[in-house]
């Protein structure tokens, strides 16, 4: 038999909390050209809202406003030739939006 202080049932997945990141081409609004960036605005925020910690990282297009840069560089090796590159965030909705800068 179980310990009393043991759960009786399982966690069912309404009430189990993950930790969920997504890495997309493009987030709306900061960069859509089609259905992609809308699914990687609304679905983060839905999940977030309930009660997971949610991540989207995307790449930098554009100098955008609300994203600050968290002075964090990664080297990095394109064919043989050495980059960096750079991580820009913001906080919206309770999701965290990452995007990484590169000069190419």
């Amino acid at each position: 038999t179980m310990p009393e202080s043991m759960p009786k049932t399982a966690p069912t997945i309404n009430e189990k909390k993950f930790q969920i990141v997504f890495v997309a081409a493009e987030v709306a609004p900061w960069s859509q050209t089609g259905g992609l960036a809308s699914v990687m605005d609304g679905l983060p925020v839905a999940l977030a809202a309930a009660g997971h910690r949610v991540m989207t990282i995307a790449p930098r297009y554009d100098q955008y406003e609300d994203g600050w840069d968290t002075s964090f560089r990664c080297p990095v090796d394109q064919a043989g030739t050495p980059s960096e590159v750079g991580f820009f965030h913001t906080y919206k909705s309770k999701v965290d939006r990452v995007f990484v800068d590169h000069p190419l």
